[in-house]
């Protein structure tokens, strides 16, 4: 149970080893990103961008736009 007046830091470990490759040494470089977001350090758009960017550059499928115009 947490104590009050304490705040609450997330656990955000990577249960992997060590860094050993270039995408290994990136990941604590994310996990310094995320807990920026966290402690409103950022707006996090770079932590939607590495998780989500891909899909921004996909074209929306016909239906949906048809859906949304109404």
């Amino acid at each position: 149970m947490d104590k009050p007046g304490k705040a609450m830091t997330p656990n955000l470990q990577i249960a992997t080893a060590a860094p050993t490759s270039a995408a290994g040494a990136s990941a604590g470089s994310f996990d310094r990103r995320i807990r920026a977001f966290l402690n409103g350090e950022s707006h996090g758009e770079d932590v939607l961008d590495a998780l989500y960017g891909h899909v921004a550059d996909e074209p929306v499928p016909e239906q949906l736009r048809a859906l949304l115009r109404g």
